[in-house]
């Protein structure tokens, strides 16, 4: 079987399977149970809208802590913590619940995206059966579903009882088991999220070693390099908005300072790793094309130095050519970064720095009110 009939079969194949839904998330799988199980009791015979679903859940997850807390907790208590949080004070905690399941379904439908975003556009130009062979190895990761429960399970344990730990710190009193159990609940759908993301991370480091088939004029300006370099900064500024909204949440409750070490190791490093990762590595990709173009150039040079026949003027001209062709590709640029790419980038940075600032307006006022 030659390389050229490999490539075809397994393109093919990787598209079938896709097409079939033979890759799902967990989350795929969560959402697609829960529609089953609302349509089942509702008798609805179509679909619902993945929203549908997600303020479902986030009543659902609501009602349950409420039940927690009234059946386990000292249910005034708790009214009044809520109390000392004003009005805003249960608004924001359901707001909280479904901004913990919302973001995972938005990062789920991402990874959605891909799959289809590789299946159209990316197979057809991947020209080598090794890059096709670490996709689909990115696939048995990024969907094994033991692998994501258990993600989901410790992360959320862990990161609910480190959460309920600051808060107890902040209160001064333990807010209860009732309590403490709707909150892991709520940050294990966080967990989720962090696994699904750390996929798309994982994605970005290995795409520096695909080989894909680039305009070998100016491998930067080739259409899959700019489409490849759009789909993989959506996640950014997405999680950059997700880590805004988390901050003035957590500036408005007071855990900002120790909640912060988390968004930075979970959200803000992540998002800095991507940015570098999806440009280094199609850098990589650029580069590569570059020098199969040059490679050519080269060779056609030599094989018309070989003949030694300097003294004919098409053969002269025809080097002359092909070295003024050979240092416009050299000119090209290596990378895919271009201004509005670097400015998207900032500001999207600047989305969590904006929210710790407004959270601490306080803090800035008392800061910028002293006196020399």
């Amino acid at each position: 079987m030659s390389i050229d009939t490999a490539l075809i079969e397994k393109r093919e194949e990787l598209k079938r399977r896709l097409a079939a839904g033979e890759y799902k998330t967990l989350v795929d799988v969560f959402l697609a149970r829960t529609d089953h199980l609302i349509r089942k009791v509702t008798r609805r015979s179509k679909p619902l809208s993945i929203w549908v679903i997600t303020i479902i859940l986030t009543i659902i997850l609501v009602l349950i802590g409420f039940a927690a807390v009234y059946s386990i907790d000292n249910l005034l208590l708790i009214l009044n913590l809520f109390k000392s949080y004003g009005v805003l004070g249960i608004p924001i905690t359901i707001l909280s619940v479904f901004l913990a399941i919302a973001s995972v379904v938005v990062i789920n439908q991402y990874v959605g995206r891909i799959f289809v975003f590789w299946s159209e556009n990316v197979f057809d130009v991947i020209q080598s059966v090794e890059s096709l062979d670490d996709f689909q190895d990115w696939l048995g990761k990024v969907c094994n579903r033991p692998l994501h429960l258990l993600v989901t399970i410790i992360g959320g344990f862990l990161g609910g009882l480190y959460l309920v730990y600051l808060i107890n710190a902040l209160l001064g009193v333990f807010i209860g088991y009732g309590s403490t159990f709707t909150i892991i609940l709520v940050s294990m759908f966080s967990a989720a999220f962090v696994h699904l993301f750390f996929g798309v991370v994982l994605l970005s480091a290995r795409l520096r070693q695909y080989e894909l088939k680039l305009f070998g004029a100016d491998p930067s300006n080739s259409e899959i390099v700019s489409r490849l370099s759009s789909e993989l900064n959506f996640v950014i500024y997405f999680v950059a908005f997700y880590a805004a909204i988390l901050t003035l949440i957590s500036a408005w409750s007071k855990i900002l300072p120790s909640f912060g070490i988390f968004l930075v190791l979970f959200l803000w490093l992540p998002i800095i790793a991507m940015f570098v990762l999806n440009h280094s590595s199609l850098s990589s990709i650029i580069r590569r094309g570059k020098w199969k173009t040059l490679n050519e150039i080269q060779t056609k040079v030599e094989k018309l130095q070989a003949a030694k026949n300097f003294t004919d003027k098409e053969t002269m001209d025809a080097i002359n050519r092909l070295m003024d062709y050979h240092d416009r590709v050299i000119a090209t640029p290596n990378s895919a970064i271009k201004l509005n790419t670097t400015l998207g980038f900032i500001n999207s940075l600047l989305l969590p720095l904006l929210a710790f600032l407004l959270g601490n307006l306080d803090l800035v006022f008392r800061l910028f009110a002293r006196q020399p």
